[in-house]
C-alpha cells in the first residue's frame, strides 16, 4: 500500500469511526489531503520543489476541519511534536499582532515575531481563513509567504475561495498578496454541498462545545437546574485581559460570567475574547437580544465570541430572550456559520 493510499484508508476509517462514510462532496478534498500528506512524507531535504498544500473551501458543517485533522493524525508518527502548527487564522493574526507590538522599537518587529510563531514549522494549518479584518488580511499574507518560503506545506479550510475573501470593495485590493500566495502554494478543492454534520450528530471532539446549551427565556431556576448560580449585583468585578478590563457579573473558578451588553455592545475586540476563553472553562453569556435589537458591530462580537468559544471547545451558556434562529434573523457576516455552531448547543 502507497503512503498516499494509507493515508486516504485512515480517512475513511476516522469517519468509519462516528459511523458514517466520506460523502460524494467531501471526497475530492480527502483524496487532495492524501496526496499532500505523501509528497510532504517522501520529500527529502535536497529536493528544492516545495510540494503544495491543500485549501479547502466549502460550506458549514461539511467536514473541512475534520478532514484535516484526520490527515494530520496520520501524519502524527512521521512529524516531529513541533512541526505542525495548527492554529486558527484570527488566532495566528492576534499574535502576530501581539508580538509585533511588543518587538516595537526593535529592528524588524514583523520579522522576529514570524520567526517565533513558525519556528521549525513544517505544516502550517490555518483553520477557519476568513480574513474580514484589512489588517488581519495584510499580517495573514505575510506568514503565508513565510511559512512557503522557509518549506512549511500550507493546509488551509474557509467557508470561502481564495478570491472571495475579503470581499469588500473598499478593501479586497489588500487581500490580493494572500490570495496570490494562497493560490500559488495550494491546491484549492471545494467541499461541495451536502449534509451539516454539526446538525446531525453529536460531536465526539467538542466535549467542552457539547456540553454548553442555549436557554430560553434564561430564567434564574432555568440557569440553577444548569448547575448556576444568578449573579447579583455584589457579584460584579473586572477581569483583567492583554492590559484591558472587561466587565464581568462574576468570576467563578471555572466560570466567567457576562452580560450582552458588556461583552457585546462594549468595545471588547477578539484578543479580549480569546484571553477569557483561554483562562475560563465556561462561559456564561446573559440576556441576549435579538440581534435586530442591538447594533451591528454587536451582532459581529457576538459571531465572534461564538467562534472563539468554538476553536477553545470552551463550555458556552447563552441565556437568551429567543432560539437561536430568532436570536440571528438580521444581516451577518457568516451567519450560517454561527448557526450551525449553535445548533450544536443543547436545548433547555
Amino acid at each position: 500500500m502507497t503512503v498516499r493510499d494509507s493515508l486516504s484508508a485512515r480517512l475513511e476509517a476516522a469517519a468509519a469511526a462516528v459511523g458514517s462514510t466520506l460523502d460524494d462532496g467531501q471526497r475530492p478534498a480527502a483524496d487532495a489531503l492524501a496526496a499532500a500528506g505523501a509528497r510532504l512524507l517522501r520529500r527529502r531535504p535536497t529536493r528544492p520543489r516545495r510540494p503544495r498544500g491543500v485549501y479547502l473551501f466549502g460550506d458549514v458543517g461539511r467536514g473541512k476541519t475534520w478532514l484535516v485533522d484526520g490527515l494530520l493524525a496520520g501524519l502524527a508518527a512521521d512529524l516531529e511534536t513541533d512541526a505542525v502548527l495548527r492554529v486558527h487564522a484570527f488566532d495566528a493574526a492576534r499574535r502576530l499582532h501581539a508580538a509585533v507590538a511588543r518587538a516595537s522599537g526593535e529592528p524588524a518587529p514583523l520579522r522576529r515575531a514570524l520567526d517565533e510563531l513558525l519556528g521549525p514549522v513544517r505544516v502550517l494549518f490555518l483553520d477557519e481563513l476568513h480574513a474580514h479584518d484589512p489588517g488581519d488580511a495584510m499580517i495573514l499574507a505575510r506568514l503565508v509567504r513565510d511559512a512557503v518560503g522557509r518549506g512549511a506545506v500550507l493546509l488551509a479550510t474557509s467557508n470561502y475561495a481564495p478570491s472571495g475573501l475579503l470581499p469588500s470593495p473598499r478593501f479586497h485590493h489588500l487581500v490580493q498578496p494572500l490570495v496570490a500566495c494562497l493560490e500559488e502554494a495550494c491546491t484549492v478543492v471545494e467541499v461541495a454541498a451536502g449534509p451539516d454534520y454539526r446538525r446531525l450528530a453529536p460531536l465526539p471532539d467538542r466535549p467542552g462545545w457539547s456540553s454548553g446549551a442555549w436557554v430560553v427565556p434564561g430564567s434564574a431556576a432555568q440557569a440553577a437546574r444548569l448547575g448556576l448560580t444568578t449573579p447579583g449585583p455584589a457579584d460584579r468585578t473586572f477581569v483583567s485581559v492583554g492590559g484591558r478590563r472587561v466587565a464581568a457579573l462574576a468570576v467563578e473558578d471555572d466560570a466567567v460570567h457576562l452580560h450582552f451588553a458588556d461583552a457585546c455592545e462594549a468595545a471588547t475586540s477578539v484578543a479580549d475574547l480569546l484571553a477569557l476563553a483561554d483562562r475560563y472553562p465556561a462561559l456564561v453569556l446573559w440576556a441576549v437580544p435579538r440581534l435586530t435589537r442591538t447594533t451591528p458591530d454587536a451582532a459581529r462580537r457576538f459571531a465572534n465570541l461564538v467562534d472563539v468559544c468554538w476553536d477553545r471547545d470552551t463550555r458556552l451558556v447563552v441565556l437568551a430572550s429567543d432560539p437561536p434562529d430568532d436570536v440571528l434573523d438580521t444581516p451577518l457576516l457568516d451567519r450560517a456559520r454561527t448557526a450551525s455552531r449553535l445548533a450544536a448547543l443543547a436545548r433547555n
